[in-house]
């Protein structure tokens, strides 16, 4: 999820952006931290604040600076409820189903920053032992912990960090999920990269996808534009619409590697148009315009999902 915890490979920094004040607990993080960490309502708000601040003392990013890390990306995506949840609950784990060749597939969040989409997911009944977390900040993973307080039913053993996604090493961290992932989220990430590097991180992301569960789903969300190109001040990211975005991935599977592999890819993508802090819909939302700054003409928020279907 997080737009800072993965990086350019010529590893420029991010801006430093502070929010002093939290305005809200999100309804759904409340719940999550009531009922899941056990942190009671009026406890809650001092609670995100202090390890926030303690945070970014030490790792000054702007997800932490903002509140970015409150929003619950993933359960807002389309398919949340009717495709990953389903996947990922025990009632999958039939006995008759124990023998099946996909059978230990699992759920990757890459670039999960603190993990709270994860322990949304745990919280909404999905098996925990299918899921996994990677960042490349392995201070993130720490922070989740002292966020949540679920060591000891959550081990660290869940995340992979530092995950490096330009990384194609088999010693690399990543490389022990290759062929292994069912379901991956990717929230944030694809829209900090040059096409190019968009390009070599698709490649990385297919070789973590397991073939014998025969169909695939990449679901999340990013920066977009109605006119896709480079698009920010030094002009190093490169922003999708829905054909680019589309075109994309039909470009990526059909290199050398994947040609023979793969049947089909099906993409969709949602283009929202969002305000923050502006009367909008997001109005009531911790991160407010000001604090992202001017949208470029055209900005748009994607969600996306991408299902490919192995031979």
């Amino acid at each position: 999820m997080s737009a800072e915890s993965i990086v350019r490979k010529d590893g420029s920094s991010s801006s430093r952006i502070y929010e002093a004040t939290l305005k809200s607990v999100p309804a759904a993080v409340s719940t999550l931290l009531k009922e899941y960490s056990n942190i009671q309502v009026g406890a809650q708000r001092a609670h995100i604040i202090r390890i926030r601040d303690q945070a970014y003392e030490k790792y000054p990013y702007p997800c932490l600076g903002r509140w970015r890390f409150l929003d619950l990306d993933l359960s807002s995506h389309p398919l949340y409820n009717t495709e990953i949840l389903p996947a990922l609950t025990p009632k999958e784990h039939k006995q008759e189903d124990s023998a099946r060749a996909d059978a230990d597939w699992l759920f990757l969040d890459l670039g999960c920053c603190l993990g709270q989409d994860v322990r949304k997911l745990i919280f909404d009944g999905a098996n925990p032992s299918r899921l996994r977390g990677a960042d490349l900040r392995p201070e993130f993973i720490e922070i989740g912990y002292s966020l949540f307080g679920d060591k000891a039913t959550f081990p660290p053993s869940h995340f992979i960090a530092p995950a490096d996604v330009f990384d194609f090493s088999p010693s690399s961290s990543l490389a022990q999920l290759d062929g292994k992932v069912g379901i991956l989220h990717a929230c944030a990430v694809f829209h900090l990269f040059d096409l190019d590097e968009q390009k070599t991180f698709a490649q990385r992301v297919l070789r973590l996808l397991n073939p014998q569960r025969k169909t695939v789903l990449l679901v999340g969300g990013q920066a977009a534009n109605i006119n896709a190109g480079e698009w920010g001040e030094d002009r190093r990211r490169y922003r999708h619409n829905e054909d680019s975005w589309r075109r994309f991935w039909e470009e990526a599977v059909s290199e050398k590697e994947w040609i023979d592999k793969v049947q089909g890819v099906d993409v969709e993508s949602l283009l929202e148009a969002r305000t923050f802090g502006t009367g909008g819909k997001t109005s009531d939302s911790n991160t407010t315009q000001r604090q992202i700054g001017a949208f470029d003409e055209g900005f748009r928020w994607m969600k996306w999902s991408v299902w490919i279907t192995f031979r």
